[in-house]
């Protein structure tokens, strides 16, 4: 929703006069392609959600197969997933 709360935050903010980037920089988080779309374009990074979705599918699975042969499971805490800065015009150093 991050992508979703800049659109509205830029909407607000040029109601209010307050000029992006010039007097305030934007970016969001998500990726979505109507964050492209914004006058200006809102910055974002882009996740990769269907490994995400892999990811959090194969713990659930290897912590179910665990607990139904009653093994404590590995501590697992944290995983990489890849994204990507797409840099747009509001972030522009002015």
């Amino acid at each position: 929703m991050s992508d979703t709360i800049a659109i509205g935050a830029l909407r607000e903010l040029t109601e209010h006069g307050i000029h992006v980037p010039d007097d305030v920089r934007l970016m969001g988080f998500d990726g979505i392609p109507f964050s492209a779309c914004t006058n200006p374009p809102i910055s974002t990074v882009a996740t990769d959600v269907p490994a995400m979705a892999r990811t959090v599918i194969d713990r659930m699975v290897t912590l179910n197969e665990s607990n139904l042969r009653h093994e404590r499971p590995d501590d697992i805490t944290h995983d990489h997933i890849q994204f990507q800065v797409m840099p747009r015009t509001s972030t522009l150093a002015a």
